[in-house]
């Protein structure tokens, strides 16, 4: 049965992305360089809200996650989808299901507070894998709204190149 892994880096102050939706802030993290290519490796699904993948469409003319099945969570209609990415309606609780049933590999949910907080509400977040960057963004898009209480349990802490900090915890 696959994992749903939120996997995202994150500013030392809990901040995943600036005001205005921007992650210049990451550009000078490579990352290659903290176990990208394995990650990407075991997954059999990436799960996105429709502003990550409108921002995953502006990294340039070709689809950056070809060749991995996707799921754009949206009420809006896109046109011109790349191959092997469809669209869903927000009803967390049946995707996830349909995905635990349906995938080979992990799951990654690639998004931001919104995504992550309809699959914790239905109770199918199952890790968060956070690279914590040694930057102070001061205020941006929070990990998570304000009003969840998540509890977690360490699975995994690591201390990588630059300052960045690995850690992994379990949703309980």
């Amino acid at each position: 049965m696959p994992l749903f892994r939120a996997y995202m880096a994150v500013s030392a102050d809990g901040y995943i992305a600036r005001t205005d939706g921007s992650v210049d802030w990451l550009h000078d993290y490579d990352p290659v360089d903290f176990g990208y290519n394995d990650f990407y490796a075991g997954l059999g699904h990436i799960v996105m809200g429709r502003a990550s993948y409108e921002q995953a469409r502006g990294f340039g003319p070709d689809w950056h996650y070809a060749g991995k099945p996707c799921t754009v969570v949206t009420s809006q209609a896109l046109s011109d989808l790349p191959a092997g990415v469809r669209t869903h309606p927000a009803d967390f609780a049946a995707l996830a299901q349909d995905l635990r049933q349906t995938t080979q590999g992990d799951v990654w949910l690639f998004g931001g507070a919104q995504l992550w907080a309809g699959f914790l509400s239905a109770g199918a977040v199952d890790r968060f894998e956070l690279y914590v960057i040694p930057t102070l963004l001061g205020q941006g898009m929070p990990l998570l709204p304000k009003s969840q209480d998540v509890r977690l349990a360490l699975h995994e802490s690591e201390t990588l190149t630059r300052g960045v900090m690995k850690l992994v915890y379990n949703v309980v």
